[in-house]
């Protein structure tokens, strides 16, 4: 926090047992809890933790990255945040972008990208272009 506090998002850690997540504080709320929520769907999903490498000689560190388990991660996590059919009543009852994403505590991000992954505004338009 105190040298890089823009450069992370989140962590998850376990020590005897126990799952501990630290979070950056200085991110949104909405991003906050993407983080958080990515980094228990690793957890939920029983992934390998990564490995740490410090060096002792210089300020630096390393770590592995499993772009698999972190695509996993984010489909869970995303998906835990936003259902597609929470997301579709949503679009239905025609809330917009910013409404979703401040009555579900996300960022306007998240909400435009499962609207995209979901196709859910394509879907609401055909059945109004039908309906007409």
């Amino acid at each position: 926090m105190v040298n890089d506090p823009w450069g992370w998002s989140a962590v998850t850690v376990a020590v005897h047992g126990r799952v501990i997540v630290v979070y950056n504080n200085r991110k949104s709320s909405g991003r906050q809890a993407s983080d958080v929520t990515h980094e228990l769907a690793h957890v939920i999903l029983s992934h390998e933790p990564a490995t740490v490498i410090l060096s002792e000689s210089v300020d630096l560190s390393m770590r592995t990255f499993d772009q698999k388990q972190e695509g996993e991660a984010n489909c869970l996590a995303w998906a835990l945040l936003l259902p597609r059919d929470v997301l579709f009543d949503a679009r239905k009852s025609r809330l917009s972008i910013d409404s979703i994403a401040t009555t579900f505590g996300v960022t306007e991000t998240l909400v435009q990208y499962r609207l995209r992954m979901t196709g859910i505004d394509v879907q609401l338009q055909r059945r109004r272009r039908f309906s007409a």
